[in-house]
């Protein structure tokens, strides 16, 4: 498959999602835009009854804070997310397929649920059900990085870009703008319509992955390419 699929997502997504394209004859080409870096938190008051995660981040950024948390379940939004929690030493109560909201609503309604969100500082406002109590506590944030001449050339040229979060999109809209990079070149698969509204017009294409996944991604990049 000719095209280039360009992976803007950082590590450690960034390799799982090369390595998923290239086994589908793909040409990959990794080009991170972004880093998530620690904040400083304190742990809230109060008993919880599982830890709520929306990315793995929360967990990788969270530093001692941890330990005070360790044997809660993890209430994951995805399979890589859950893995990284068991590697950690955490139980897995529930993983989630199609988002945060999705997790949160599915949640059985026969007991009341306490969960601390483990979050970043941009994270989506979720509408918990009755039955559960969301307390946030903010652990890491996202860093945008520039885009370099030489990465831009190679954009100029054409492609698939992936696009796996609504900042890094828009960021990444901007970073063409500001280097001149024709939106008419580049093709954008979403992982979400939420994240394709995220960049305006102006684009070869706009497609939205069938399941907010990275497999379903990559499938949607193959389609794309032919």
């Amino acid at each position: 498959m000719g095209r280039s699929v360009f992976v803007l997502r950082p590590e450690p997504g960034l390799s799982a999602t090369m390595d998923r394209g290239r086994s589908l004859g793909l040409a990959m080409e990794a080009m991170p835009l972004s880093g998530a870096e620690p904040v400083g938190w304190t742990l809230p008051e109060g008993a919880f009854d599982g830890i709520l995660l929306g990315s793995a981040n929360g967990l990788r950024h969270a530093g001692e804070g941890l330990e005070k948390l360790t044997g809660l379940p993890v209430y994951a939004v995805g399979a890589a997310t859950a893995r990284e929690a068991q590697e950690r030493g955490f139980p897995i109560a529930q993983v989630g397929k199609g988002g945060l909201q999705k997790l949160v609503d599915a949640s059985p309604p026969d007991r009341p649920l306490r969960l601390l969100r483990l979050a970043g500082e941009e994270h989506l406002p979720l509408h918990a059900p009755a039955h559960v109590h969301i307390t946030t506590a903010t652990t890491y944030r996202i860093v945008h990085h520039t885009l370099a001449e030489r990465e831009a050339a190679r954009l100029r040229q054409g492609g698939i870009v992936l696009l796996h979060s609504g900042a890094v999109a828009s960021h990444f809209a901007a970073e063409c703008d500001r280097t001149g990079v024709d939106r008419g070149a580049i093709a954008l698969a979403a992982l979400a319509p939420r994240i394709a509204r995220s960049v305006s017009d102006g684009w070869q294409s706009v497609a939205v992955a069938a399941e907010p996944d990275d497999a379903a991604l990559l499938s949607l990049a193959a389609d794309m390419c032919h």
